[in-house]
């Protein structure tokens, strides 16, 4: 193989390699905040917040650690069903977690029925293979 054969396979291969890097720092987060999330869990004495309070910081802790599996997911499979849970995931988060005004909350659910429809009408087979 000659020089400029094997720098355009390394250009084509290093950001892929570069993407497992960083799904690997996340993983390592992930790791983290999933333990930080059954210890706050378990721990029922949360300081100065209420029970509503409480349930609301685990949701918002679950959801988080959520989005980043589905994130580090979307960085090693690359397929477009991948990025459209990852987007449901991020939307949803606020619907469960946030206190937006009846209009924030129906955009969010707009939204949501249209990556759900996109997902089911606009996708072909194709969108659903995972690219090596």
């Amino acid at each position: 193989m000659n020089a400029r054969g094997f720098y355009n396979k390394t250009i084509k291969r290093l950001p892929s390699f570069l993407e497992k890097i960083v799904a690997g720092i996340l993983l390592v987060g992930v790791v983290y905040g999933g333990f930080r999330l059954v210890v706050d869990a378990f721990s029922f004495t949360a300081p100065d917040t209420n029970g509503v309070e409480y349930i609301e910081m685990l949701l918002e802790s679950a959801f988080s650690v959520i989005i980043v599996i589905e994130f580090v997911r979307m960085l090693v499979k690359h397929s477009m069903n991948t990025i459209v849970e990852v987007l449901i995931f991020a939307i949803a988060r606020g619907l469960v977690a946030g206190h937006e005004s009846a209009l924030y909350v129906l955009i969010r659910v707009v939204a949501i029925a249209v990556l759900l429809g996109s997902r089911k009408y606009l996708f072909k087979d194709f969108d659903f293979i995972e690219e090596d």
